[in-house]
C-alpha cells in the first residue's frame, strides 16, 4: 500500500511540475509575443532605431531567460527564436523594411504557436 501512494505522490509531482512549466511558457510566449508586435508596429512606422532598441532588449530579455527555455522547449526552437532576433536586429539596424518585417511575423507566428506546441497532455505522460 506504500508503495501506491509513493507512486500516486509521484505521479501527482509530475503533474504538478508539468502543469507549472506550461504556465511559465504560456506567459514567457506571451511576454515575448507582446514585444515582437510591439516591435513590428514600429518597424510598419519605418522607426528604425526604437525597433533596433526594442529588439535588442528583448534579446538580452531571452538571454536571461534561457534556463527556463532550455528546459522547456527543444534547443531547436530556442535557436530559432535567437536566430530570428539576431535577424531582425541587422535589419532593423540596416533600416530595411520589408526583411525585418518578415522577421517580425515569423517571430509572432513562432511564439504564437509555441505554448500549443508543448503543451501536457495525458498521452504524452502515459
Amino acid at each position: 500500500m506504500k508503495t501506491f501512494w509513493a507512486a500516486m505522490i509521484i505521479f501527482v509531482g509530475i503533474i504538478a511540475g508539468g502543469i507549472a512549466l506550461n504556465v511559465c511558457l504560456d506567459n514567457l510566449s506571451s511576454e515575448l509575443y507582446d514585444r515582437t508586435k510591439e516591435i513590428g508596429d514600429m518597424v510598419e512606422e519605418e522607426n528604425f532605431e526604437t525597433a533596433y532598441k526594442k529588439s535588442k532588449e528583448m534579446s538580452e530579455f531571452i538571454d536571461g531567460k534561457k534556463p527556463l527555455l532550455a528546459s522547456v522547449l527543444d534547443h531547436e526552437n530556442i535557436d530559432e527564436i535567437e536566430d530570428g532576433i539576431s535577424e531582425l536586429l541587422g535589419y532593423t539596424k540596416r533600416k530595411d523594411l520589408t526583411e525585418a518585417s518578415v522577421r517580425v511575423r515569423k517571430l509572432e507566428h513562432l511564439l504564437e504557436h509555441l505554448p500549443k506546441n508543448y503543451q501536457l497532455e495525458l498521452q504524452n505522460i502515459l
